[in-house]
């Protein structure tokens, strides 16, 4: 079977994610969430049928996957942009072969295994780690799922991992090719070089006015102004109405009382334990204490070392052991306690040190609770304060006039770019600032836009204000600029030329000594760099020149610093002594991962051919509307 599939399909490919199809199986064939009595099919392979009420369930799986990456509701427009349709019906074609290539094959697994697999799923578990039987109802209820739906879709979903492990698992990566991933990492290669620096622009003389306009007008786009928007914002947060000044001292008071554990610190002690393989040991040691023998030497007859007998400084709760805890704590500083009966057998304990319990002053954390308070406060405000903007917004108010009823300040931006920068170049301070610059150049002055959302709870309300479009500027504005530019491309231009100039030097017979001293530089070696080490001193484009040739060969390159050339020549290169060893484990499962994946879509294209697909563009268009 594997011989037919690797016949008709071919290539190194990962286009379908085993991740992605995974997630496919989670909501495949989940039709219940959605009504509408829609009878057509979307997608059919031999006898498996996907409904319109299928596919819209994965179509707003998906639109919501994306919304909350991105803090927002996404458009159909958006998700056309996205890939959405695309995506789930991949999905989805792909869940059909599977299954009715799983159901001509007769797979199945017995009700035991099923049971166990749903029991095991940490969603349906309690806060004690076990699985809840109304959990699993209320979590099927709340997503619009029955029980029987459910369990026939895990018998799906463990029919398809039946043929996935079968055809991809444990797929070895072909030694050869291992082999030629190690001799590649850990190839070693010494380089001579030398490193040019760009002149510097002061050096080259101006451009004559027709250079300069000639070069203007070829780059014109570089300088011109971007659009600038002028943004008026409100925040809705606990954070920017919390107001300390609301906050009594009582308040205050009453709180440090009521969470006074919270700012203390437990008497901790420095505890020593001697433990022993029997009672009888325990005694001896006992009355050789009791008649003045050493802790230190009684615990070195019984074979335990300082380290041994150390518990370090530890709060009661720190004992594991309750009886030996209860007595490490009720000892005096420098007291030997009776024989202990310890879990492991029987000890005997000293306390050598006493730290007692400390709680912090109200003064030293009255601020910590002021801020927490009123951070507290602020959040029934901010709800207070969104409803109010809302109410008047709706009634027809402005921003100004909404966010005054709201009582919550506004700040305006005069001019901010796309990228958060204002006029001058320099950043714009705004808050949720990539969120808000992406929706406020989504919209337009006068639109009553929806607030930016700010994790956990609060919002940032905007009004654009004004636009100033992009527009090319003049010459005369930014002839300092292009000037300065203009320069240093003559002066990178002139680097082009020596380090050309060096290279050829060196391929006639010259050293990279000989040339480093008629520019005046100093020569350089890089030595047993591999493709990974040499980057940090030849940069990643002398690195690719470095190991582009054979022995011998001469290169140039950007350097890694702004403006500078190198000329290099390959001095020596050393295979590695063991490829396999220059071959990470994250490159092999990373290998193995690219396997299994070409082989899984191998397999599903094979299927494809023997399950004839057919979808229904009207009544695919008919299940996205579902979900509009």
């Amino acid at each position: 079977m594997l011989e037919t599939m690797r016949r008709s399909v071919s290539g190194w490919t990962a286009k379908i994610l085993l991740g992605l199809l995974v997630l496919s199986f989670a909501i495949w064939g989940i039709g219940t969430s959605f009504t509408g009595g829609l009878s057509r099919t979307v997608i059919s392979a031999g006898d498996t049928e996907v409904t319109p009420s299928e596919y819209a369930f994965a179509y707003s799986q998906a639109i919501n996957r994306i919304s909350r990456q991105i803090g927002r509701q996404i458009t159909s427009q958006e998700a056309a942009t996205y890939g959405v349709d695309q995506g789930v019906t991949s999905q989805l074609i792909a869940g059909a072969v599977l299954d009715e290539q799983s159901r001509n094959l007769g797979l199945g697994v017995s009700d035991e295994r099923l049971a166990r697999v749903i029991a095991e799923d940490p969603t349906f578990r309690d806060a004690n780690g076990n699985f809840s039987r109304s959990n699993f109802r209320s979590i099927l209820a709340n997503a619009g799922i029955n029980e029987s739906d459910y369990v026939a879709q895990q018998m799906n979903v463990a029919r398809r991992g039946q043929l996935i492990d079968a055809v991809a698992r444990d797929a070895g990566t072909p030694e050869v090719f291992l082999t030629a991933l190690g001799l590649y990492n850990g190839e070693r290669r010494s380089i001579d070089y030398v490193s040019l620096s760009a002149p510097d622009a002061s050096s080259i003389a101006d451009p004559t006015d027709e250079q300069l306009s000639s070069y203007f007008d070829q780059n014109k786009a570089r300088y011109a102004a971007p659009e600038f928007r002028s943004i008026a914002f409100a925040e809705v947060t606990p954070q920017a109405l919390a107001d300390e000044k609301s906050v009594t001292d009582a308040e205050v008071k009453a709180d440090y009382e009521a969470r006074k554990q919270t700012y203390s610190t437990p008497e901790r002690r420095d505890v020593q334990q001697i433990v022993f393989s029997d009672k009888e040991a325990a005694e001896a040691a006992k009355a050789k204490l009791d008649s003045g023998t050493g802790f230190e030497e009684v615990a070195k007859e019984a074979g335990r070392s300082p380290a041994d007998i150390a518990l370090g400084t530890v709060s009661k709760a720190a004992i594991p052991d309750q009886k030996i805890a209860d007595a490490a704590f009720s000892l005096k500083e420098g007291d030997v306690s009776a024989i202990v009966d310890g879990v492991f057998g029987p000890v005997i304990l000293r306390v050598t040190r006493i730290e007692p319990e400390s709680v912090k002053p109200l003064a030293e954390v009255e601020g910590e609770i002021r801020k927490a308070l009123a951070l507290s406060k602020a959040a029934d405000a901010v709800d207070a304060a969104y409803t109010a903007y809302e109410d008047a917004r709706g009634g027809g108010a402005t921003f100004d006039e909404a966010a005054k009823q709201a009582a919550i300040p506004v700040k305006t931006v005069k001019a901010v770019d796309r990228n958060g920068n204002g006029p001058d170049g320099k950043p714009v301070d705004l808050p949720q600032k990539s969120d808000l610059l992406a929706a406020a150049f989504d919209s337009e002055p006068g639109v009553d836009a929806l607030p930016v959302n700010v994790d956990p709870n609060g919002y940032v309300f905007y009004d654009v204000a004004s636009i100033d479009p992009a527009h090319d500027r003049p010459l005369d504005e930014v002839r300092d600029e292009v000037v300065a530019d203009w320069k240093k491309e003559r002066a990178n231009e002139q680097l082009d030329e020596q380090a050309k100039k060096l290279a050829k030097e060196v391929e006639d017979g010259k050293s990279i000594a000989d040339i480093a001293k008629e520019a005046g530089v100093e020569p350089q070696k890089a030595s047993a760099i591999t493709r990974q080490s040499g980057a940090a001193q030849l940069g990643r484009s002398g690195v690719e020149a470095a190991f582009a040739g054979p022995f011998g060969a001469v290169e140039t390159s950007p350097g890694p610093a702004p403006d500078t050339r190198l000329v290099l020549k390959v001095a020596e290169i050393a295979p590695p002594a063991d490829p396999a060893a220059n071959v990470s484990a994250q490159q092999r499962r990373q290998m193995a991962g690219m396997l299994e994946n070409d082989l899984y879509e191998s397999y599903v294209t094979l299927l494809q051919n023997e399950y004839p697909v057919r979808i229904n563009p009207g009544a695919m268009e008919q299940a996205k509307a579902m979900v509009r």
